[in-house]
């Protein structure tokens, strides 16, 4: 289950890339005064530049990187990674999903803005990495920079299959 939270967590991530600000720049330099601040205490309006930020973290992962990751997540299946890839590459552009980021997201995490802004950063730079040649591992462990999340944030590593889990109909 472990492996499923971390690709939750990192497709969570991707989808910022979709809802991107092309103001935003590096994402890393802008409200630095907020590094020390927990997550769950942000206000809404701190809330929004963090989410701003966290997109910027992401911003320059590009369509192939995406779908390298796409292909190698599709071998899970059983599917040809180069394969898979192809298809992702060729797919005509999705519509952008509705920006989901923002105060209520952050609900109970005591995670501090720079541990967030170090995860982003760390699972951007996996996923540029990520080639057909790698191993399902390279997607599935969570970047070290990321542990602060699992373990200060309920919830953040958990995939929509998992928080369904056990509910009644």
């Amino acid at each position: 289950m472990t492996r499923m939270k971390l690709l939750g967590v990192l497709m969570a991530g991707l989808a910022l890339v979709a809802c991107g600000d092309d103001e935003v720049g590096d994402g890393g330099e802008t409200g630095s005064e907020l590094d020390g601040k927990q997550l769950g205490s942000l206000t809404a309006e701190e809330a929004d530049e963090v989410c701003g930020d966290l997109r910027g973290q992401v911003e320059s992962i590009s369509k192939e990187d995406m779908c390298e990751v796409t292909g190698v997540a599709a071998s899970i299946i059983g599917m040809e990674c180069e394969t898979a890839k192809q298809e992702c590459i060729s797919a005509p552009e999705e519509p952008e999903e509705p920006d989901t980021c923002g105060a209520s997201q952050f609900t109970g995490c005591t995670a501090t803005v720079a541990e967030a802004r170090a995860c982003f950063a760390a699972m951007a730079t996996t996923f540029k990495a990520i080639t057909c040649e790698s191993s399902l591992s390279d997607i599935m462990n969570p970047p070290a920079e990321c542990a602060a999340l699992e373990e200060k944030c309920p919830g953040a590593f958990e995939d929509e299959e998992e928080e369904t889990e056990g509910e009644g109909p």
